[in-house]
């Protein structure tokens, strides 16, 4: 059985997801699609944004609510892609990750509004690991920023025309969240 690996780049409360199988050498686009990552619409997406002007203990029972929303969403989300995958065999979700750290305090998280970003970034994050992880996938994560660079060593040098060349096989949409998904699930699936 071939195999595949799933991507997705990931905003507050949807993500682009796209997923690569076959030959790690030279693998096909078997989905790509923008998902939900809330199972409920009426909870604010930029949940720490909406946290900041509520005090403290509200914050945190706001932001735990949205947090058990976008885990539903995402077991919902990775199983679903996983049953239209069901001739490959799925190997890895792969994910981005950020760079600057989430402070623990909630309180110092809610006074900066650079941790807001962070926090919301993490949230739709974890809970996509955490569907990898209850689907039985490994989760990779992988700097957006850096991933051409990342992955140049493996896929080779060509890598960004590669993946350029898949919206000339696919069709469009194959905007920036698209190659970004694409490209950590190439190499996902070439280094597992």
């Amino acid at each position: 059985m071939a195999r595949a690996a799933i991507g997705f780049r990931d905003h507050s409360g949807w993500a682009v997801l796209v997923a690569v199988g076959g030959e790690a050498g030279s693998p096909q686009v078997l989905l790509r699609e923008r998902v939900e990552l809330l199972d409920d619409p009426e909870l604010p997406a930029q949940v720490y944004h909406a946290a900041a002007s509520r005090d403290l203990d509200e914050a945190a029972g706001l932001i735990a609510t949205v947090e058990r929303s976008a885990r539903a969403a995402a077991r919902t989300v990775v199983a679903a892609a996983v049953a239209q995958l069901k001739e490959y065999d799925v190997a890895a979700v792969a994910l981005g990750l950020d760079r600057a750290e989430l402070p623990e305090d909630l309180a110092k998280v809610l006074r900066n509004h650079t941790s807001l970003h962070v926090g919301e970034g993490e949230l739709y994050r974890e809970a996509l690991a955490d569907a990898a992880e209850a689907c039985g996938l490994r989760a990779v994560r992988y700097d957006f920023r850096s991933l051409a660079e990342t992955a140049t060593p493996v896929l080779g040098a060509d890598v960004r025309d590669r993946i350029a060349a898949w919206r000339r096989e696919i069709g469009p949409p194959w905007a920036r969240d698209h190659k970004d998904a694409a490209l950590a699930a190439w190499l996902a699936l070439a280094t597992l």
